[in-house]
């Protein structure tokens, strides 16, 4: 056993030189393989690695990684799309997995996927790293500790940028992402469940493709992926959920907003700032004292900053980190 966790980086793309800077953040890791059939996307690693290059095996498949060895864990950060047949030799070890989300790209497949990680020993993770961000925890933790009193509604806004331009356009079809619901969206049904604590009985989308990609042509195929949305979730427990997507919201000040509002208070938190806001105000006191303007006791009265800070992970994997999207090959 070494010292280190040797990583297997499966997908050398823009997603998988974010997971090796944040892999040559930790002490105890290791990038000992790179798999992409794509040289430049190899190379735009290995310059991401810089000194940490030396040593590093290069493969274009993931077969080859496994008959090699020398490696203890892996990233899945290949496409959408690609994520069974990339799965499908892994399954057949003993190495730590974690795959990117979405899990795959259609629903078959992830219920494969579901099932085969079910019945290893060895740890398997999806990266739905939104519940691990600082801000995201924070307020996921006063809303399960009852700072709002029982969850009756959860919103959550993102308004950011369009999808980025990635190796081979594959990003700007549905038949390979899964389509926006679920390539950018799973974080947000993620977040959901957990937040809520129940899962869902109903859910109703509205949305459509309306301005980004319109004028693209790929081989003369348009590019068919939802830009904008409104889903309402209902859930087991009674509570219910809202997102708000746009994707051509550039220059928002908050990419992400979410919003529960329970039977006490509402706490809000802005991602990226980290503000998180408790608010106790006009309906959780009297009906008879809302005038209309908010007066001073009933304004925000909580109110905090939560940064980031790079997770730590440990050896051995026996289970997944306990906090811890993409150009894709």
């Amino acid at each position: 056993m070494t010292d280190k966790i040797r990583f297997g980086v499966i997908g050398a793309g823009m997603m998988g030189r974010e997971h090796i800077r944040n892999l040559l953040l930790m002490p105890q890791a290791q990038v000992t393989a790179l798999v992409d059939p794509f040289a430049g996307s190899i190379e735009a690693a290995l310059q991401t690695l810089g000194e940490a290059a030396s040593g590093v095996a290069v493969h274009t498949t993931v077969e080859a990684m496994i008959a090699a060895g020398g490696v203890d864990a892996v990233l899945v950060v290949s496409p959408n799309f690609t994520h069974r047949a990339v799965l499908e030799p892994l399954f057949e070890t003993d190495l730590a997995i974690l795959c990117e989300k979405p899990l795959c790209a259609t629903v078959e497949d992830a219920r494969w996927a579901a099932q085969r990680a079910a019945e290893r020993s060895a740890v398997f993770w999806t990266g739905m790293e939104y519940r691990f961000m600082p801000p995201a925890a924070a307020f996921i933790d006063a809303v399960h500790q009852g700072e709002i009193g029982r969850l009756v509604m959860l919103s959550i806004r993102e308004h950011r940028f369009p999808f980025l331009v990635k190796v081979g356009d594959w990003n700007r079809f549905s038949r390979n992402t899964g389509g926006t619901m679920v390539e950018k969206c799973c974080h947000f049904f993620d977040l959901m469940r957990l937040i809520i604590g129940a899962e869902a009985v109903s859910v109703f989308c509205s949305g459509a493709m309306d301005v980004n990609h319109l004028d693209e042509r790929y081989d003369g195929q348009i590019p068919d992926i939802i830009d904008n949305s409104y889903t309402i979730v209902d859930f087991a427990n009674g509570a219910r959920a809202m997102l708000d997507l746009s994707m051509f919201a550039e220059g928002a000040e908050q990419q992400e907003e979410i919003a529960a509002v329970g039977d006490k208070a509402k706490l809000e938190v802005f991602i990226p700032s980290g503000d998180i806001v408790i608010l106790h105000a006009c309906r959780f006191a009297r009906p008879n004292r809302c005038s209309g303007a908010m007066s001073r006791s009933m304004r925000p009265r909580w109110r905090r900053v939560a940064t980031m800070a790079p997770p730590t992970i440990s050896w051995p994997l026996s289970s997944p980190p306990s906090r811890a999207e993409g150009r894709s090959w």
